[in-house]
């Protein structure tokens, strides 16, 4: 364990720059870090507002605390090979947005109280990503009442991974408030939206939802989708609505979508129990294994994580001699 000294400095703006690293400082700017056509850059634990992408690649943001700002965390527009991991990124307008973008890991962060506006609010939206290797996992968000307007905790928009390396959203977290649930939510929002306008080649397995938006997971449209594993709870609010959901909101065809071994039980703000709806448009649906209306899920539900984010742990202080960060060595993910 070793803790580090953080170095005050002003906004970092680079552009053209290769292999290099920004490691334990501290900057209020906001956006704190800026870089365009720039390649081969880690960003580590570090204490900043938000971090704006424009045309990298390969750049990795970890162990990090990106908090208090008026801008997405971390923006990524037209870049590739980009993973965000274990940071804490609390009360912004969005967690992490990447646009047109390929090969986007967002790994094992802490994200507590997106504030939007819509159509801002995600802790995570992907907006025509494609290609393999994007993943949204490990991921513990918490949006408390009065402190957040999220919209979908996870968006998947018009973003499609391919037959053998789909998009990969699994093993999150999501919470709405920890004691009112989705109450004063928005009336759209969800916690995880697969293929919204579109979208293919999607796996979305083994998240656990609690009442983290008006629906708990939904597929609004496109092809080869598949949702498994998940396990679904959703309390009665002034806006609950439904667990689990298929129904084609696009203009494009849709098909090939799994729903296979789910847990749901959701109650609507009617009080009557709603965990499952198909609206159409998506042709056949396969379903195996699932439990609906299940009572018994409330008793089977795990616990939360940590909310140190995992990998790694990243520990802020502020002993003698101003901010520091405790760095704890952390595991690369397999």
């Amino acid at each position: 364990m070793e803790t580090v000294p953080l170095q005050k400095s002003p906004a970092i703006v680079w552009e053209n720059k290769q292999r290099q690293t920004i490691d334990a400082v501290q900057i209020d700017a906001d956006p704190s870090i800026t870089l365009k056509h720039c390649a081969d850059i880690v960003i580590d634990a570090s204490e900043l507002r938000s971090i704006k992408l424009e045309n990298c690649e390969r750049i990795t943001i970890r162990n990090g605390w990106l908090h208090d700002s008026d801008r997405i965390a971390v923006d990524v527009y037209r870049s590739r090979e980009v993973r965000v991991e274990g940071c804490r990124i609390e009360n912004v307008v969005n967690g992490v947005y990447a646009v047109e973008s390929q090969s986007i890991a967002v790994v094992g962060n802490f994200v507590r109280n997106v504030r939007g506006p819509y159509p801002r609010g995600q802790m995570v939206q992907f907006n025509n990503v494609t290609g393999p290797d994007n993943r949204v996992m490990l991921n513990y968000a918490i949006n408390e009442r009065g402190k957040s307007s999220p919209e979908d905790v996870i968006n998947l928009y018009q973003s499609e991974g391919t037959k053998d390396s789909p998009i990969l959203v699994e093993y999150n977290y999501l919470v709405g408030d920890p004691r009112d649930g989705s109450e004063d939510k928005s009336k759209s929002g969800s916690g995880i939206m697969l293929a919204d306008c579109g979208g293919a080649y999607q796996l979305c397995r083994s998240n656990v939802i609690l009442s983290a938006g008006q629906v708990g997971i939904g597929v609004a449209g496109g092809h080869d989708i598949h949702v498994m594993d998940n396990r679904i709870y959703g309390a009665k609010s002034n806006v609950s609505n439904v667990g689990l959901y298929v129904w084609n909101q696009s203009e494009k065809p849709g098909g090939a979508v799994r729903i296979v071994c789910n847990r749901v039980w959701w109650i609507a703000k009617s009080g009557e129990q709603n965990a499952w709806w198909n609206g159409g448009g998506m042709g056949p649906v396969q379903m195996k294994g699932n439990l609906f209306a299940d009572a018994s899920l409330s008793k089977n539900l795990p616990p939360p994580p940590s909310q140190a984010p995992q990998p790694p742990h990243p520990y802020f202080t502020a002993g003698p001699g101003g901010p520091r960060i405790v760095r704890v060595p952390w595991p690369l993910e397999k």
